[in-house]
């Protein structure tokens, strides 16, 4: 299992982290599989600021059984996405970080899909030296 970096809009990660869209929706499933998220949030807010821990994924015409942003549009088949990241917990990291320091000290770039944090060594080293703060 892997920790995976995502690109998010602000308006869904403010629905994460109030609780109210508990699944991530993607195209995709990463051939090492997935235990954590970190989450770049896009424009205009351009950091890292949450990661969450995944517990299961669900692939449709699987059903998602509670009730969440997205999940009856999953559960109808309206998404184009298929894959569902179950969002168990989230967390807060006490220094977010923004895009300049992100290029600037791990030549980071924001991923169109996802890159595996494995693959920017630095930035895997700093992350996990960060105390992180419990939302749910």
């Amino acid at each position: 299992m892997s920790d995976i970096v995502i690109s998010i809009k602000p308006k869904f990660v403010n629905l994460i982290k109030a609780g109210q869209k508990n699944y991530e929706f993607r195209k995709y499933i990463p051939k090492k599989g997935v235990n954590k998220l970190w989450i770049y949030t896009s424009s205009p807010i351009c950091s890292i600021e949450y990661v969450a821990d995944i517990d299961s994924i669900i692939t449709y015409p699987e059903h998602i059984l509670e009730k969440g942003v997205g999940n009856d549009d999953f559960n109808r088949g309206l998404k184009q996405s298929k894959h569902a990241y179950h969002i168990q917990h989230l967390y807060r990291l006490k220094n977010p970080l923004m895009l300049e320091r992100l290029k600037a000290e791990f030549g980071f770039t924001a991923p169109q899909s996802y890159f595996y944090l494995e693959n920017n060594q630095k930035l895997s080293k700093f992350f996990l030296t960060q105390k992180l703060e419990r939302i749910f």
